[in-house]
């Protein structure tokens, strides 16, 4: 078995050795004796990974071991709830609180069903008793703070968050849920000055200082976030994540040079190296160097040939690079393989409108809204296509309802005000032109800028 997997999770040597020594007999159909402590390390490393076939397993075979054992029936509990199996789930917890009412493992779990159920002040209350103990306080002040995240209440979110990272048994994975809780709440000063203060505190936390250059850079502080970066690469050279947003950030500072150096430098832990390849051939595809971006989407499909989203991307840099007859192939061999894809769908919808084929570009445009993965960018490069091919009455259609979904948005509205000006629809577009773009519009629509009825009603260009 390879032991990497368990290096995100809190688990030291000895309780490594049993889930290997459980799967190399229990789960190969040999018997093993194991206690029941020992039954709840290897039950609750497969929680934390997420792993529910083995997990079923462990269980059961606790169960059979042990089937008086509150520590098993909490498992199986948990284990239902997983499986939103809420009401036998309820029904388990509350015998046993019934059977142990000061059993604050007991409260902790019914503060994971009714979380798990929506009922979140019932869960903070819950978990707050079995606080009560002052055990694995980390991980019970950080499912309040999520509680609260998932009411909207940021503020008490951080707090406990903060709360649960000044104990001695917090996970790494509270300061991420943190963090992106402060951006939430655009809280970013304080979070710096809390998070160096916790460097400060743990200053060999690689997550701490990726963290840190996370939220230097949410603030445009883009060079502190670089040496935030280095410092957790330092730490621990082998965290793909960190080397994607230092590449990022250097991407964001006008560096693509370093960005691609950067990711280079993480071939050896990227758990996907044609996923890395289609990062560095993106960012080359970004800087317009479309040789370069080419040689890495190749390196991506020698590295797997069945990477449809990096065979999406090289069609469309061969495309672009006005070799259409090669793109083909690789985008027809991309659609075979994710023909639901969003991203591969975009990137044909991009191809065939590089080559004017207006008709399939519409086709795989609309066909990128009906998947789940479309984003907006993917909507807002479709109302562009549609406004450069002047399908304006499809534009004002999808437009209007983007406008429903996001009121007064510049991007729609500055797109709509052109589409019903040059559809001589003047009382509509009067109507959108105080939420306009202007430096956009008088890029796309140049004649509404001049037009003594309009040109009032459009804000100053900045």
């Amino acid at each position: 078995m390879d032991k990497d997997r368990f290096r995100d999770f809190d688990f030291d040597e000895e309780e490594r050795q049993l889930v290997l020594d459980f799967e190399n007999t229990v789960l190969q159909g040999d018997h093993r004796f194991f206690d029941v402590d020992e039954l709840e390390v290897i039950m609750d490393y497969y929680f934390e990974v997420n792993d529910i076939a083995p997990l079923e397993r462990a269980v059961e075979y606790a169960e059979q071991l042990y089937p008086d054992s509150t520590i098993v029936k909490l498992r199986r509990a948990h284990l239902m709830i997983a499986r939103e199996q809420f009401e036998p789930a309820l029904r388990l917890i509350k015998e046993l609180r019934r059977q142990e009412p000061d059993n604050t493992d007991v409260a902790y779990s019914l503060g994971v069903a009714y979380g798990a159920m929506g009922e979140h002040e019932k869960a903070v209350k819950l978990y707050l008793e079995a606080a009560d103990d002052g055990w694995m306080l980390g991980r019970v002040y950080a499912n309040i703070a999520e509680e609260y995240y998932h009411m909207h209440n940021f503020e008490e979110a951080i707090r406990y968050y903060k709360l649960a990272l000044d104990t001695d048994s917090y996970d790494p994975a509270t300061l991420y849920n943190y963090l992106d809780t402060a951006i939430l709440a655009n809280m970013m000063d304080d979070t710096v000055t809390y998070l160096k203060s916790f460097v400060e505190e743990h200053p060999y936390s690689c997550e701490a200082w990726h963290c840190l250059g996370n939220a230097y850079r949410e603030m445009g502080l883009f060079e502190k976030a670089v040496d935030a970066y280095e410092y957790a690469i330092a730490i621990d050279k082998s965290r793909f994540t960190v080397y994607n947003d230092l590449a990022a950030t250097q991407e964001y500072m006008g560096k693509p040079t370093e960005a691609v150096a950067t990711l280079l430098r993480a071939r050896d832990y990227a758990d996907n190296r044609s996923m890395l390849y289609r990062l560095v051939a993106t960012i080359y595809m970004r800087a317009e160097n479309v040789d370069m971006a080419m040689v890495y989407f190749r390196k991506a499909v020698e590295e797997n040939p069945d990477d449809a989203y990096a065979l999406a991307s090289l069609a469309l840099a061969y495309a672009t690079g006005d070799s259409v007859n090669v793109a083909m192939p690789y985008l027809r061999k991309a659609l075979r393989l994710a023909p639901d894809s969003a991203e591969v769908l975009f990137s044909a919808a991009l191809l065939y409108e590089g080559i004017e084929n207006v008709e399939a570009a519409r086709d795989y445009y609309e066909r990128v809204l009906e998947t789940d993965g479309c984003t907006e960018i993917m909507c807002q490069r479709y109302v562009m296509f549609l406004y450069n091919a002047k399908i304006y009455d499809t534009l004002i259609d999808f437009g209007e309802e983007s406008l429903e979904l996001y009121p007064h948005d510049a991007f729609y509205s500055t797109y709509l005000a052109a589409a019903y000006f040059y559809t001589n629809r003047y009382n509509r577009a009067s109507r959108v032109l105080p939420d306009v773009l202007p430096s956009m519009l008088a890029e796309i629509c140049p004649e509404i800028m001049i037009n003594p009825h309009f040109s009032l009603l459009i804000p100053p260009v900045e």
